[in-house]
């Protein structure tokens, strides 16, 4: 009878064993937002306008912060130096062919003003032309739906200024703020305190600069470098409009992505948006159990396994598709 109570207690404890050993729960992830900063901020110009290239660029590059150039297909000159901006890590942008109010397009003119502008940009420049600015920040429902056919994202006028991380975007609408000659830099800076409060993502649209021959409500010299000066000054992220979204709508995707868990295995997958850029890096980390440890674990993608930083973030290359996580066994 002893012996029968010890071996159905011996089985018992090596059963209890098996099932709380298969029963260690894998850790959640979590992206971080805005490449590991506060908030973000996409500094955007209209218009091909020459101040940009005479004014916005040097001192953009001085800080080394990048900018977006909404380009009027049919009134872009100076080529060659739109061209090495592009080298310098900046991102040019459709603005149409010839910058018009939606009212006055016909079906057939949508088309060509939008896909026959990124066709003309792309030849002439030779990169991708992902990204969309509406003239007049107008967009109806056949205008957006062209842009849609080519473009990852867009940039439209009103609405949230300040998009927070749980923000379910329209990507083919994107609000922005606009400057304008009478602002003075006081209101610049409320701007960014209140995107870093929210940690957002905040889009600046800037027509001309001081010397502009025909920008739009053009800002003094001396107010843009305040602008930029105050984001330098600050943890946030200054990258192009399509860096920051593509890495925003990136984050969306993984995070309702479909997920598998088996024993001690993890594995996410998930599809790439059309017209997406091939480089976009997700900065993750492990969360923590309840007690504050971090669980011991393996991140790999495509065989290979990812190493975290200094400060346990890790980071994998959007483009891949998947990603595994395998639980250690305790040392």
């Amino acid at each position: 009878m002893l012996k029968k109570t010890l071996t159905g207690m011996m089985f018992f404890w090596g059963t209890a064993c098996w099932v709380l050993g298969a029963a260690v729960p894998l850790p959640d992830v979590q992206i971080i937002p805005w490449n590991g900063h506060k908030a973000a901020v996409s500094l955007t110009f209209d218009d091909s306008d020459p101040s940009h290239l005479d004014v916005a660029i040097p001192e953009l590059n001085q800080r080394k912060m990048r900018g977006t150039f909404y380009l009027i297909a049919n009134r872009t000159d100076r080529k060659d130096e739109w061209r090495q901006a592009l080298t310098q890590g900046h991102e040019l942008g459709n603005h149409t062919l010839d910058h018009k109010h939606a009212n006055e397009l016909t079906a057939r003119d949508e088309e060509a003003q939008v896909m026959g502008a990124q066709n003309v940009l792309q030849k002439e420049f030779g990169v991708p032309i992902r990204t969309f600015a509406y003239p007049y920040s107008d967009i109806t429902p056949t205008l957006k739906a062209w842009v849609g056919k080519g473009h990852l994202l867009a940039r439209g006028g009103y609405g949230d200024y300040d998009m927070k991380p749980a923000s379910e975007p329209d990507w083919l609408n994107i609000p922005s703020r606009n400057t304008m000659t009478a602002l003075p830099i006081a209101t610049y800076r409320d701007w960014i305190d209140q995107d870093l409060k929210d940690n957002a993502w905040l889009v600046f649209v800037i027509h001309g600069l001081e010397g502009t021959p025909w920008g739009w409500e053009p800002i003094t010299r001396q107010n843009f470098e305040a602008i930029l000066d105050y984001l330098q000054s600050k943890d946030i992220w200054v990258e192009t409009f399509l860096g920051v979204g593509s890495y925003f709508r990136a984050e969306k995707v993984f995070e309702s992505c479909q997920v598998n868990t088996a024993d001690d295995k993890r594995t996410w997958d998930w599809n790439i948006p059309e017209n997406f850029p091939t480089q976009v890096v997700l900065c993750l980390r492990i969360k923590p159990n309840a007690d504050g440890s971090v669980p011991s674990v393996e991140l790999s993608q495509g065989g290979n396994i990812l190493t975290p930083d200094d400060t346990g973030l890790y980071r994998f290359n959007f483009s891949g598709k998947e990603l595994v996580m395998r639980l250690l066994p305790k040392r």
